[in-house]
């Protein structure tokens, strides 16, 4: 990078750090440092190795007042400082027979465990005094007072249990003032917490939902309010958590009425379904749980799937004096005299333990309270329930308090007044800081010289009007691969303005026209056909850099579009929707083209904002080499049993700028949150880094994203050995888990700007409600145009280069200004969200045996390095 012709421009900012660091001339790669005897050399190092500390430095005070919703929990009084949880162990049997009290133990589901747990309760209350007991529907019961122990015989829909129980501890209430409450005392008040809440209302995971509060969502699902609450031990002791959730149910329904709204019509009594409705209703209805009208009964039947047959032609066998084999149509007619309306449709098949049972879907109904799948959301409902989930500060806040100041809400209830626990109403106040926004370092247009940008809007967005970006690809050879059969006319003026709109970004465009090849959406709905167009692009007289695809809508299509082009061609491609290059209105025209044009930049290998002063580091280490790490395991989705996790990791390669990222991809077991060869990979990037700069980097900072608390260990012990064993050398390294899968918000308290919703960019807290014993905060580093604004939870797991907390927090706001996508902060330190996008890519395209992907025209050795993949700024090997 060049040091000539940078200046200030715009006034003021960029006050924290003095003077630019020194640059880099090449130099050889420097011998293996001996490792630091603080750092963990071997598996099973003491956890306290996984929470060095940081250094303390003093931060200029930029205040702002916060609310929190988290709630404290205390105990009441000094009467109940010797109070006691009792601990005990459930085991369920089966009973054999009358006199046999135990039998073959038996693992039941949850709903029956529960049944049989209530129907104890219910007919022995002195042993078992419901009011005093909280059970987690698994295998332990919490209690305030002592149980009888032993084997107990229960009888529910039929069958006979033995229920054993056993007492197992007792845990003292006292523990819970203390900075380190034990996980088995969080855990008894964790479902004393849920007892009263689960009797009331619909449950799903840790959340809570009201059935009468639901808003329809077409189908038969409906959207219900509700909350999720748990326990978190902080600065200020022991806290609830609770925060506003909705969550798409299933209505209680007829089943005839879902067939007509899945497949959209009204039913005559003689419809017969053809294959592909066969297909579409056994998938919508198999698994769900029913209820039958023909006769009295509460039981709830599992849907296996439909009879092959309809009603008329299905038959079953009964048992008995005047049994035989029967039609359903027929059974319904003697049995319950009945006659079947939709005789040509299959029936449900609610068979159980071998027996056969079908009943016409007629006589059948949706069970109420059955959560619905996210994933089979169709676009409408997905819309629709997002838009009723963005709750905005002030109507999410009051959500919770109306929770949890209600007579009937979680914090209330015998159960809890006899635990001797009082839980806090008002949400926790704090003090937060609100972080300097970096300068940018961009072009002039008129002079190309590097100039310092102050952001000074309040959302801390930026634009390039009257500025360039800071390094500009060179496009010799691209394609314009027309999917929406736009007019000869139409398609030359978008090109004129795009061109217009790169070469004004500070792109370098050939004068050479692209060449133009047109196409329809229906290509896209056929791979061979699909491939045989892309193999007439790539085989032209030059490949092109980049192919640029024009589509009318949205279309599925476009995976394998991008599939074939990233595995088969070699090719990046920029797609987009036509109308918003047509759109009547210039500015929103001339925004959409200054995005494109900011993303083909980038996945050119161009950076479109760099920041003035670079990264923020240590003073003292101003002359040392940095590269940043981001590390994300991609999971699949519920119900997915045998794909494969899918491991990503980037690192920064153009020291000091470090806006241009490498990335490694691997597939690897199950649902295996650890990075299998996390070692391997961040080695190759490395190696990358070293042909990039000449040397390798001094520090290693690696943000690491998707780890639960539970498993901070585990990047420990089993990543940072692995990375240290493969490296072949000792660079300081220093590891901070970024987490946005948890429930703490952040409220503008009083005397908050006026038409300020959300907390501003940059707000940071670190005291009170952070966690216990470790350096971490919570930091906002975007803003919230929509809904309630999320903060990113930073752990700090170890520092071995001495980051000051100062210093962490201001790195990682300043590196979010640097994500490529876009003009303003995001929400999550880029090079997380670099690997985030990467391991989502990587799910969507082939491995080869050893599990790495392979890219076309991109492969780096075993492993990718492909720009079109991620849309961001990649350098080439």
């Amino acid at each position: 990078m060049e040091n000539r012709g940078v200046r200030r421009t715009g006034g003021g900012g960029g006050g924290n750090r003095g003077g630019r660091r020194a640059q880099y001339a090449p130099d050889p790669v420097r011998p293996t440092r001996s490792a630091q005897p603080t750092r963990p050399t071997a598996r099973g190092a003491p956890p306290v190795e996984a929470f060095r500390s940081m250094q303390i430095s003093a931060s200029p005070p930029h205040p702002i007042n916060l609310l929190v919703n988290h709630f404290r929990v205390r105990l009441n009084n000094n009467n109940n400082a010797d109070a006691v949880i009792y601990h005990y162990e459930i085991a369920f049997a089966i009973a054999p027979d009358k006199k046999a009290a135990r039998g073959k133990a038996v693992v039941l589901s949850k709903s029956v465990s529960l049944s049989v747990m209530r129907q104890l309760f219910m007919t022995d209350p002195p042993r078992f005094p419901a009011q005093s007991t909280a059970y987690d529907g698994d295998k332990n019961i919490f209690s305030v007072v002592p149980l009888l122990p032993g084997t107990f015989r229960v009888t529910t829909s039929g069958q006979d249990y033995a229920v054993t129980v056993t007492l197992q501890a007792e845990l003292s209430l006292k523990a819970i003032a203390s900075p380190n409450v034990p996980r088995n005392v969080l855990h008894a008040l964790d479902v004393i917490l849920r007892e009263r809440p689960s009797a009331n209302l619909l449950v799903a995971g840790r959340g809570f939902y009201w059935a009468d509060l639901g808003q329809d969502l077409r189908r038969g699902v409906q959207a219900l309010d509700g909350f999720i609450q748990g326990l978190r031990v902080t600065e200020q002791g022991l806290v609830v958590y609770v925060d506003y959730s909705v969550m798409a149910f299933r209505k209680k329904m007829p089943v005839i009425e879902v067939l007509q709204d899945t497949l959209r019509m009204d039913l005559r009594e003689n419809y017969t379904l053809n294959k592909q409705q066969r297909a579409l209703i056994e998938g919508a209805l198999r698994g769900l749980r029913v209820t039958v009208t023909h006769r009295q009964s509460a039981q709830r039947y599992i849907v296996r799937g439909l009879t092959t047959e309809d009603s008329d032609s299905a038959e079953f066998t009964v048992d008995g004096p005047d049994g035989g084999s029967f039609s359903v149509r027929e059974f319904f007619r003697r049995k319950y005299g009945l006659e079947i309306r939709y005789r040509r449709l299959p029936c449900l098949d609610l068979s159980k333990n071998g027996k056969k049972n079908y009943v016409p879907m007629e006589f059948c109904e949706i069970a109420g309270g059955q959560r619905f799948p996210k994933q089979h959301l169709n676009n409408y409902e997905a819309n629709q329930l997002r838009g009723i989930a963005l709750a905005d500060p002030d109507r999410r806040k009051g959500s919770i308090l109306r929770t949890v100041r209600s007579d009937d809400g979680p914090f209330v209830g015998e159960l809890l007044s006899q635990c001797g626990l009082s839980i806090s109403t008002s949400m926790t106040e704090v003090t937060g800081r609100v972080l300097q926004r970096p300068e940018l370092k961009l072009r002039h247009n008129e002079n190309d010289e590097f100039h310092s940008y102050n952001v000074h809007r309040v959302d801390g967005q930026w634009n390039l009007m009257r500025n360039k970006v800071p390094s500009g690809a060179r496009i010799d050879r691209w394609a314009i691969l027309d999917f929406s059969a736009s007019t000869a006319q139409r398609l030359d003026s978008f090109v004129q303005d795009l061109v217009s709109k790169l070469r004004d970004n500070g792109v370098q465009v050939s004068p050479s026209p692209p060449s133009v090849m047109s196409s329809s959406m229906d290509v896209l709905s056929d791979p061979d056909l699909l491939h045989q167009v892309l193999d007439q692009v790539a085989r032209g007289p030059q490949r092109p850099q980049i192919l640029i695809c024009p589509m009318v809508e949205r279309h599925d299509g476009y995976n394998m579009l991008k599939l074939l082009c990233e595995t088969e061609f070699g090719i990046i491609t920029q797609c987009f929707l036509i109308q918003h290059v047509n759109n009547p209105n210039f500015n929103r025209q001339d925004q959409y083209l200054a995005n494109l044009g900011l993303l083909i930049n980038a996945k050119l290998g161009g950076s479109n904002v760099e920041l003035f002063e670079g990264v923020p580091i240590p003073a003292d280490r101003a002359n040392e080499r940095f590269m940043l790490i981001g590390a994300d395991v991609n999971h699949p989705s519920p119900g997915s049993d045998n794909s494969p996790s899918i491991a990503a990791v980037v690192g920064s390669i153009n020291w000091p700028a470090s806006t241009g990222y490498a990335a490694r991809i691997r597939a690897q077991a199950h649902r295996t949150e650890q990075i299998l060869e996390f070692g391997d990979m961040v080695r190759e990037l490395v190696e990358h880094y070293v042909r990039a700069n000449k040397g390798r980097p001094d520090n290693i900072i690696i943000f690491r994203d998707g780890v639960a608390d539970n498993q901070f260990q585990m990047v420990i012990d089993k990543e940072l050995l692995d990375l240290r064993e493969k490296l072949g050398y000792s660079p300081k390294i220093a590891v901070i888990v970024a987490q946005k899968r948890h429930h703490t918000r952040l409220f503008p308290g009083e005397g908050r700007a006026s038409g300020s919703l959300n907390v501003p960019p940059g707000t940071v807290v670190d005291k009170v409600v952070v966690d216990q014993g470790k350096p971490n905060f919570y930091l906002c580093s975007h803003h919230g145009l929509i809904g309630t604004s999320k903060p990113a939870h930073y752990h700090v797991l170890l520092d071995e280069i001495g980051l000051g907390s100062d210093e962490v927090q201001r790195m990682i706001y300043h590196l979010c200004f640097t994500f490529a996508r876009c003009t303003k902060p995001v929400s999550l330190v880029t090079p997380v969200y670099y690997a985030d996008i990467a391991a989502y890519r990587g799910r969507v395209v082939p491995r080869g045996a050893d599990g790495v992907v392979e890219f076309k025209g991109f492969k780096c050795g075993a492993v990718i390095v492909a720009s079109d993949v991620f849309g961001f700024g990649v350098w080439e090997c």
